[in-house]
């Protein structure tokens, strides 16, 4: 169970998600293998990291990729003069640029049936990426190096999404932003090499590092399913197998869809509810499967 490498009482998690931050230890030797701060500088000194596996954080922003990118890859030096200058580094999708991490992050979607994506953060001393946002996924923090604060406030939309309620298309309202300005966090938590820290979406953070070593840590991006991806599945389902009768296919007068489109809408309401009910529960829970499955891949 890779997960287990990670986390307490896998079987538990799998069986009720954590819906509530949650710190677990490990001993930093059994994670120094995922990455090291001397991978990160040789990856970074070779200037080999395509410029879409690269986002340079700065104060709370996103520094334009014009600033740092000429083509497909990062400007000469200027990865390293953005660290230099207290800036933070994210490497996205390291799935993609390290093979250990890809077989890792597939042996953790088969094992929870969510996506999964990794990526790294390195954040010199003192210094702090990104201010309060949350994301539309679980976030499994793996503290490598160094030691980051994470300040958290409770999720201000219930179960985001990220087709619903996520913070790159949401952001705060004035009220929110107010709120954070003047409350103090409800929980803290400072992480330490061997740290894995279960963030559940929602929760607002704005971490940043403490001490005088740099940190260096990976973020697991869990993306649950949820009860509307169930839906669109069914839904799907239902559709496909309803093309095939020719009831369905056929036309709805002009007059009908313009003028009075009420016994359309009835008829069509009443055959998919027919339809709903005919679903084979057994039948369904393998579709399911096997789209958590695809999408995985």
């Amino acid at each position: 169970m890779p997960l287990a490498d990670l986390v307490d009482d896998v079987p538990e998690i799998l069986k009720k998600w954590p819906t509530r931050p949650t710190l677990f230890r490990r001993d930093p030797g059994d994670l120094a293998h995922l990455w090291s701060l001397d991978e990160v500088d040789a990856l970074i000194d070779a200037e080999c990291v395509p410029a879409r596996n690269v986002v340079l954080l700065k104060d709370g922003r996103i520094l334009e990729r014009y600033a740092y990118v000429d083509g497909d890859m990062p400007r000469t030096g200027a990865l390293r003069a953005h660290l230099d200058d207290g800036g933070t580094i994210s490497v996205r999708q390291l799935q993609t640029v390290k093979p250990s991490l890809s077989h890792l992050r597939r042996e953790i979607q088969d094992e929870t049936g969510c996506l999964v994506h990794v990526n790294a953060y390195l954040t010199p001393p003192g210094a702090q990426g990104l201010k309060y946002h949350y994301d539309p996924y679980v976030t499994l923090i793996v503290q490598l190096a160094g030691r980051k604060t994470w300040p958290l406030h409770p999720p201000f939309v219930e179960n985001p999404t990220t087709e619903h309620g996520n913070f790159l298309e949401r952001g705060f309202t004035p009220e929110e932003l107010r709120h954070l300005a003047h409350t103090a966090p409800a929980q803290s938590f400072t992480l330490e090499p061997g740290d894995v820290f279960w963030l559940p979406r929602g929760y607002v953070h704005s971490p940043y590092t403490v001490g005088d070593g740099t940190s260096l840590h990976l973020t697991f991006a869990l993306k649950e399913r949820t009860f509307h991806w169930l839906a669109s599945e069914m839904a799907g389902e239902i559709l496909s197998q309803a093309l095939v009768d020719p009831a369905l296919r056929a036309e709805i007068s002009p007059a009908a869809l313009l003028s009075a489109p009420d016994a359309a809408i009835r008829w069509t309401r009443e055959y998919l509810i027919g339809a709903l009910l005919l679903l084979e529960s057994g039948h369904v829970a393998e579709l399911a499967r096997k789209a958590a499955a695809r999408v995985a891949q």
